[in-house]
């Protein structure tokens, strides 16, 4: 599971062990006596990955009882993009949505500060509204950095494939057919892997297919970035995977991808695994968990004789303004450096003792639950939704 990773990462400085000889490009989690499989304490653990890499260094990071490879980014990494993406001339950028603006901005001035001449295109329908709001950053046909989503496709080495889910489902088969041998597919959500198995398709397997998923918002890539360039380290930590290596360098390419958008930690997964956990976050937690707590401090604060204005003011507004703005802008670590020292006594007393003895795990066993029924019902969900509102 990806949700929490993130916060452990932030934890992880100075836990560090030397990494063992090359293995196999990326193994699956560690096989566990077959009674503990379905251990949810054993599941709510950090899934152990390896990886093959030439170009960047991994390290192996303890976390509380289990073990993970990550690979740190930073703006100190950049001089080796050149050696991540050799013998690339041009990388597509496909979209303009959240995630299109922040990326390919961010890989172009990446790729300039290492001083490499790769060009960073946009690829775009002639008539896309976002046309011009690509061409007001710079990326314009004269300069051969906008053009035709199909004539970008097919000259780029590497295709950063970030439109919507909907028109992935609609277009794979042209987009696919339209990549040069070798070249690399770049996603940046494992939904397409989902529509893919319900068709009862593949990826063609002269291409590699990787993924580097950011766990932010496109605007938050993009000014998390640029705070990097003033606070080295500063940025949105990312997943990579890789689903296909037909190059042999698949992983130097998804970990380059990442580090050049200006992840300042990634941590492998694999696709199946990241769009699975993108239903169980928006299931357990954005549609399930931030919804139950502002709904349960309302319910407190008006027992206790809040106004129901007032009671809104302290639970949802102060979650989704303060709270989160915070959080964003300055990590959670601020959300508590910034109480009295009331407040501070009693989150001492209350917060770390209540949170991780009582609710962590039980709220990772039922999540886990939500999880896999979520796993369950996807197949059915593409195949009888998704797909027909497409077509």
């Amino acid at each position: 599971m990806q949700i929490g990773r993130m916060q452990r990462l932030n934890r992880a400085a100075g836990a560090k062990t030397a990494a063992p000889p090359a293995v196999p490009l990326l193994r699956t989690p560690l096989q566990r006596p077959a009674q503990q499989q379905h251990s949810s304490s054993q599941a709510c653990r950090a899934v152990h990955m390896d990886f093959n890499t030439k170009v960047w260094e991994k390290e192996l990071v303890k976390f509380a009882s289990s073990e993970e490879y990550i690979v740190r980014g930073g703006r100190d990494k950049f001089a080796k993009l050149k050696d991540a993406f050799a013998g690339f001339k041009q990388i597509g950028v496909i979209g303009w949505g959240s995630q299109g603006p922040a990326q390919a901005q961010n890989m172009r001035e990446s790729l300039a500060e290492a001083g490499s001449d790769i060009k960073v295109t946009i690829g775009l329908r002639p008539d896309s509204p976002s046309w011009k709001d690509a061409e007001a950053v710079g990326f314009t046909p004269s300069n051969g950095t906008l053009g035709e989503v199909f004539d970008v496709v097919s000259s780029s080495d590497m295709v950063v494939l970030l439109i919507s889910d909907a028109a992935q489902a609609k277009l794979y088969p042209r987009l696919l057919a339209a990549l040069k041998p070798g070249a690399t597919l770049g996603l940046s959500h494992g939904f397409l892997l989902g529509v893919m198995k319900s068709d009862g398709v593949d990826f063609r397997k002269d291409i590699n297919v990787v993924l580097m998923a950011p766990k932010g918002m496109g605007p938050s890539v993009r000014r998390l970035y640029e705070q990097g360039k003033s606070v080295n380290g500063a940025g949105i930590n990312a997943s990579f995977a890789i689903h296909q290596d037909y190059t042999g360098n698949a992983a130097d390419i998804a970990i380059g991808w990442s580090i050049a958008v200006g992840s300042p930690f990634a941590f492998p997964t694999t696709l199946e695994s990241e769009y699975r956990s993108d239903i169980y976050g928006e299931r357990a937690i954005l549609l399930g968990a931030v919804h139950g707590m502002v709904e349960a401090l309302f319910r407190r604060y008006t027992r206790q004789g809040m106004s129901s204005e007032d009671a809104y003011k302290n639970s949802v507004e102060c979650i989704t303004g303060p709270v989160s703005r915070v959080i964003s802008t300055k990590g959670m670590l601020a959300v508590y450096e910034q109480l009295d020292d009331k407040g501070k006594k009693i989150f001492d007393q209350v917060g770390f003792f209540c949170i991780p003895s009582v609710a962590l795990n039980t709220c990772c066993s039922y999540s886990l639950k939500v999880y896999e029924k979520g796993v369950q019902q996807e197949q059915d969900f593409l195949t009888r939704v998704a797909l027909p509102c497409i077509c």
